[in-house]
């Protein structure tokens, strides 16, 4: 399991997170002076989250399109991009206040999946606990009084609700309609409007 900030964040849903390390950024030269320790470790590790997060959903977007899911694919390829802008926030975050970003080691993501409904649970389970994450995080720089990193916390929350909606969206369609293989070739049929 990666190391975690500080031991400030939790994670609870299993197989969807990283166990490389995060390494600890050294203590930097020419870095902002409002800018804690603390802080820099919350960012890479944010970093870090958001590459994995693209990684899972790249590795589900190449079983879909391999698996004749195309407008599936084609969409979790698109939200693995979403997460690499993700990253870049972060990296904004620590450029700015004169940090260099590290660049993290990730595992690989799980590469076979049972079909579609798996991968929309696991996609709905792994947005959960990024948000668990940030929510950790907002709150521990509220504690800390760290009001700039509590507004990139809030951004972050802010995607997560777009984040979640699409989601649930997915897992709503598979509780009403069901998993059969027509189902499935209509929801993938439909996939396309959300490209």
């Amino acid at each position: 399991m990666a190391e975690q900030p500080r031991n400030l964040l939790k994670r609870e849903v299993v197989g969807t997170t990283p166990t490389a390390k995060v390494t600890k950024a050294p203590s930097i030269k020419g870095k902002n002076i409002l800018l804690s320790d603390d802080c820099v470790d919350y960012l890479n590790y944010r970093v870090q989250q958001e590459e994995y997060s693209g990684r899972i959903y790249m590795s589900m977007a190449m079983w879909l399109e391999n698996n004749g899911y195309v407008n599936a694919g084609k969409l979790w390829r698109r939200y693995s991009d979403e997460e690499m802008k993700h990253a870049d926030i972060a990296r904004t975050y620590l450029l700015s206040m004169g940090v260099q970003p590290l660049t993290p080691k990730l595992d690989a993501p799980n590469q076979n999946f049972s079909g579609l409904p798996e991968i929309i649970e696991m996609s709905y389970d792994h947005e959960i606990t990024v948000t668990k994450q940030i929510k950790d995080l907002a709150g521990d720089a509220m504690k800390k009084a760290d009001h700039m990193l509590y507004e990139l916390a809030l951004s972050y929350l802010k995607e997560q609700v777009e984040e979640h909606n699409k989601m649930q969206n997915w897992v709503d369609q598979l509780n009403s309609f069901g998993t059969d293989k027509i189902a499935m070739r209509l929801l993938d049929h439909e996939m396309k409007d959300y490209l």
